[in-house]
């Protein structure tokens, strides 16, 4: 009895696996008699380059082919798995979120030869998951083997593109990085998303060879680009910001003369340390999405310019030596 309940249970199992791989569909095709369009709901189990093999719900066990040459479109229905892998990845969950894109990737894989298929979209955003959390070793090893010809958005085609800046940052190649970036980015007219990742990682090659000012231009113009649809990259250039100006010589002197009467508010390293504080004050007030600020940027905040001290002037310092002079008895009459 236990043997046959075990046989049930496997049974039951192996089914639900099968219908998780059926893809719901809707074919718009031609109907090889009346040769009028029709279209037909069904569940797709299988596709060749030639041939797609279906059936009429989700129960059958009887299989129907249609040549891929009578069939005009394929639409699909978003499933279970997908919707739950998106709902993550919306949440910012992007690591439970690779787990179920990879899932959805693998369940659907044999109909990823048809546009639209959810297997290459899931592969697709399975790879985004990576790029999100700075894995960019899990995004080149996907990258190799992923097939885009049936991604269809074309948006999603241009991150592919992208991808290759990413690649660069991998391997630390910055000259490499430096010119592919300054090539890309005109290559054609970028939505803001895509902008701010070639900005970005064109800072990090700059800041890489020690181009600190051209590393700081490129890193605000990626926090600019993408402000408020990439939450990750967003504040990954506000740091990378914080920590250009950090290192900068002229801030340095800057701290170094603050509140002291040689301090010069037309600086360059005065104008970056404000650049700093107002940047550290977005970072807890929105930027930042109650994450704290870094410790290493925390000191910014003490050179607010309403906190700054004032400093003595020199005149005050030197004005008892000049009554001395006026007023003394030793002191010779300019008139004399």
């Amino acid at each position: 009895m236990n043997k046959l309940v075990f046989s049930l249970t496997l049974l039951i199992a192996s089914a639900v696996k099968v219908a998780a791989a059926d893809a719901m569909a809707v074919i718009s095709y031609i109907e090889p008699i009346s040769k009028q369009e029709d279209v037909l709901k069904v569940w797709i189990t299988a596709a060749s380059t030639t041939q797609v093999e279906y059936k009429t719900t989700p129960q059958s066990l009887n299989r129907t082919r249609l040549r891929r040459s009578a069939i005009k479109s394929i639409y699909f229905f978003e499933p279970p798995v997908f919707k739950e892998a998106m709902d993550l990845y919306e949440s910012r969950d992007y690591r439970g979120a690779r787990d179920k894109f990879a899932e959805c990737k693998t369940a659907y894989d044999k109909l990823d030869n048809i546009k639209g298929n959810y297997s290459t979209l899931a592969g697709f955003y399975e790879m985004e998951t990576c790029r999100k959390i700075f894995d960019l070793e899990a995004l080149n090893k996907l990258l190799d083997v992923y097939q885009a010809d049936t991604l269809q958005r074309e948006h999603q085609r241009h991150q592919l593109e992208v991808y290759a800046v990413w690649d660069a940052v991998r391997t630390k190649s910055w000259a490499r990085l430096d010119a592919l970036a300054t090539e890309i980015v005109v290559k054609k007219q970028w939505i803001g998303e895509h902008l701010a990742q070639i900005k970005y990682c064109h800072g990090l090659a700059l800041e890489g060879l020690g181009r600190d000012t051209d590393a700081l231009i490129a890193f605000s113009g990626a926090f600019t680009a993408d402000y408020t649809a990439s939450e990750e990259l967003t504040q990954a250039a506000a740091l990378a910001c914080l920590r250009v100006i950090k290192a900068n010589d002229e801030v340095r002197l800057a701290i170094q003369l603050w509140g002291t009467e040689d301090e010069d508010p037309n600086a360059p390293g005065y104008f970056l340390l404000q650049e700093a504080v107002a940047m550290c004050d977005l970072w807890k007030k929105s930027l930042g999405s109650g994450k704290p600020l870094p410790a290493e940027f925390s000191s910014f905040l003490r050179y607010r310019e309403d906190n700054k001290p004032k400093p003595k002037p020199k005149a005050a310092a030197e004005k008892p030596a000049e009554e001395d002079g006026e007023n003394g008895d030793g002191g010779d009459d300019p008139e004399e």
